[in-house]
């Protein structure tokens, strides 16, 4: 079973609700083993490649690293009490005095960010752009007209990355230096992609289609019992987890 195959607009809507539940709790634990959960589905369920998980990664541990020593040294409150420090009385007072104070407050940060992120990866990784739309349209009830018009917006992107090097090259060859974001190649690109969207405009009507008209799908999407297992696992481990340190004094 790869993650694939789930349904994207019931993957969406698990992580959209499970963010909502993390940023409404405190604690690491349930932090970190969301990541780590997240992140051992993308690597032993999915066909995602190991590259373009660690590229995604390192920016997410760089703003999380940013994040903690930020919590560390700015945050209000005190989450240690000095007396528990004293173990490490080696270290400089100032160290000890922004650990004492906000240790637990930076850790909490930093890992509820790695939290999303691992949500926000895994949900990148395993989601074909198409599907979504599908799903959206099938489950969420999308109008087919902006259904149809997002995927031709997106399948016009790899035209307009195209087009913008055309562009660059015709300037150049006319001895006009244009730099690498330069707002004569932008507009022009804009122009050419406007004409091209009118044609699929044109097209559209041409072939007869109407989103009010009742239609039928080549392709369909539909809930599945992996589906309903996929959410009540994430969900139940999210906030079961929450509900069961919370009656736990002293849990973190």
């Amino acid at each position: 079973m790869k993650a694939e195959k789930l349904n994207p607009s019931v993957k969406m809507a698990v992580i959209l609700v499970g963010a909502v539940a993390l940023s409404f709790q405190y604690y690491i634990t349930v932090n970190v083993t969301v990541f780590l959960g997240f992140m051992l589905m993308l690597v032993f369920f999915s066909n995602a490649k190991k590259k373009s998980i660690l590229a995604l990664l390192l920016p997410a541990f760089l703003a999380a690293l940013g994040l903690f020593f930020m919590g560390l040294y700015y945050a209000r409150g005190n989450s240690l009490s000095a007396e528990s420090m004293e173990s490490v009385s080696n270290l400089p007072y100032a160290v000890r005095a922004a650990a004492s104070a906000n240790l637990l407050t930076a850790l909490q940060l930093a890992t509820r960010l790695l939290a999303f992120a691992g949500m926000g990866i895994f949900f990148g990784l395993t989601t074909d752009g198409e599907r979504l739309v599908f799903s959206l349209m099938h489950q969420c009830r999308l109008s087919p007209k902006f259904a149809y018009g997002t995927l031709a917006a997106v399948n016009l992107l790899p035209n307009m990355v195209k087009e913008y090097g055309q562009v660059r090259t015709a300037f150049e060859m006319r001895g006009i230096h244009v730099g690498p974001v330069s707002a004569k190649v932008i507009f022009t690109m804009l122009v050419n992609s406007i004409r091209w969207s009118e044609s699929v405009a044109m097209a559209m009507e041409s072939k007869g289609f109407c989103s009010e008209e009742p239609r039928t799908f080549h392709y369909v999407l539909h809930v599945k019992w992996y589906d309903i297992l996929f959410a009540v696992i994430v969900l139940g481990a999210i906030i079961g987890g929450t509900l069961i340190l919370t009656g736990i004094p002293g849990s973190i």
